[in-house]
């Protein structure tokens, strides 16, 4: 008989955004106080996230199971740290060489983020695993997976409280930013699970 598990991710994260803009904002902002450019750009980046946007907690971060029985949940797991299934690259550079101008933005968080559900006879954290975007502000979950399946993610119970603000601007190579078709890949998502279990 199955039974309903909820998974919360609970710790520290936040929002980031990776947002075109033209040369010469780059060469205003590179070195100017970070404080600046963050009342500068507060107001507007959420609307000029065309590269990257999105909202999880840290990589490194933990989670916490709950059963859930005739509506009640009783914790059973806490701390789970679950392994990385798949990455992809988002950094900035230094060079305009074959680059686009772009600024980079991170509201640091903390509280719960946001939970997934999933059922199944019995509940097994080692077929638990993410995906990340690595960033220059850090590497933010992006889905998570149970042997293999990614999970549909409810943000309906997120409650953070912010922490602290980052801002910087440099320049992006799309050539070396991994985009999210990567995790749309299910081919290779499968290769890398398996991978994870022939080593585990």
């Amino acid at each position: 008989m199955k039974k309903k598990f909820k998974i919360e991710a609970t710790g520290y994260g936040g929002e980031y955004a990776i947002c075109t803009k033209d040369a010469d904002f780059v060469n205003k902002w590179e070195n100017e106080e970070e404080s600046d450019l963050i009342e500068e750009v507060q107001d507007t980046f959420y609307d000029d996230a065309d590269l990257e946007h999105g909202f999880g907690m840290y990589g490194d971060s933990y989670l916490t199971v709950y059963e859930i029985k005739d509506g009640e949940e009783e914790e059973i797991e806490n701390e789970i740290e679950p392994s990385c299934l798949i990455s992809r690259e988002a950094y900035i550079t230094d060079s305009e060489n074959g680059s686009v101008p772009v600024l980079i933005y991170h509201s640091s968080e903390k509280g719960i983020f946001c939970s997934w559900e999933i059922e199944a006879e019995s509940f097994d954290p080692k077929l638990l695993s993410t995906s990340l975007v690595e960033t220059d502000f850090g590497e933010f979950v992006e889905d998570l997976y149970y042997n293999g399946e990614k999970l549909e993610l409810n943000n309906d119970c997120v409650d953070t409280r912010g922490k602290a603000i980052y801002a910087k601007v440099g320049w992006i190579n799309p050539e070396w930013h991994e985009t999210k078709e990567k995790f749309e890949n299910e081919e290779l998502i499968q290769e890398y699970w398996e991978d994870i279990l022939a080593n585990s």
